[in-house]
């Protein structure tokens, strides 16, 4: 469990900076985006372990 949200996390931080230098500013939308990514992967990531 604590894996998945420690993945989740980075996925949202990795998501916000590609998302900031591609649009060159931080906006509500990009942190929302990088918000939902990164809890659809936390969520992944913590199925995957349950199965394995």
């Amino acid at each position: 469990m604590v894996t998945a949200v420690i993945f989740g996390f980075a996925i949202f931080c990795g998501w916000l900076v590609f998302d900031v230098t591609k649009h060159k500013k931080l906006t509500l939308e990009n942190v929302i985006s990088s918000l939902v990514v990164g809890i659809v992967g936390a969520l992944g990531w913590w199925l995957l372990d349950l199965i394995f």
